[in-house]
């Protein structure tokens, strides 16, 4: 047998090499993240006009500029769960993305947040710092039967405290156009009901009673038959008054 020349040698450890590339490639491997759109309206009440939009998610960062309603899109790699911060002169409200779609960012999805905090056991600040490697985090952002209870449960509470009814539980995501009814005119509702202060944020004490209601959701969960300790998304309580 014939021994292999220095030259065929190279030639056939790069072919392997090629090959091994091409096959990383076609399994999805190393791959760069998909493009995708996030889109959505930021307001207080007021929209936030020409707010600068920061978004952070588990890989990827994309950033926008709201026009005079308020509305924002941004389109870039990434792979979701994100992070969304608007922030118009000394207001900053924060929100999240699952993915692609829709997602507003107002004083109802900071107090979400809130709630998904007390849920999963941490604090906003710890949430949205612990989004880009926190598996646990990252299952509950993109978790549409979570979300949604958690969305419920907000309400509820905000109708329990403030008798203010939401024409829609799905805040996070619903379109609107602020000065029209619907959303819009919940923010005026808690607006007018002292549930969102001058800064755009919840008030204290609304904020403690969403962290008190998801933190017993979470610990029911906990709790569970499951055994993972992972919240599931219970309706929860109002969080009393």
């Amino acid at each position: 047998m014939k021994l292999l020349n220095a030259v065929t040698l190279r030639s056939l450890q790069f072919g392997s090499a090629a090959f091994a590339a091409s096959a990383l490639v076609a399994c999805g491997g190393g791959g760069a993240s998909p493009e995708g759109t996030v889109s959505g309206t930021a307001a207080v009440g007021a929209a936030l006009a020409n707010a600068t939009i920061q978004l952070s998610c588990k890989n990827g960062s994309g950033s926008a500029t709201a026009n005079a309603n308020g509305a924002y899109s941004a389109t870039f790699q990434f792979d979701g769960p994100c992070t969304i911060t608007a922030t118009s002169g000394a207001i900053t409200v924060q929100s999240f993305a699952s993915g692609s779609g829709t997602f507003n960012v107002t004083p109802l999805t900071q107090l979400l947040l809130s709630y998904l905090a007390g849920e999963l056991g941490t604090t906003v600040d710890g949430l949205l710092a612990g989004l880009a490697t926190n598996s646990t985090y990252q299952s509950a952002l993109t978790n549409s039967t979570l979300i949604a209870n958690a969305e419920s449960s907000v309400a509820k509470l905000l109708q329990s405290m403030y008798g203010v009814t939401l024409s829609t539980t799905s805040f996070l995501t619903v379109s609107f156009t602020p000065g029209q009814p619907g959303a819009d005119a919940d923010l005026d509702a808690l607006l007018a009901a002292g549930a969102i202060g001058s800064n755009g944020q919840p008030v204290t004490a609304l904020i403690n009673a969403a962290i008190a209601a998801g933190a017993a959701v979470g610990g029911q969960s906990s709790s569970g038959s499951t055994g993972t300790g992972t919240p599931t998304g219970g309706t929860g309580g109002t969080g009393g008054t």
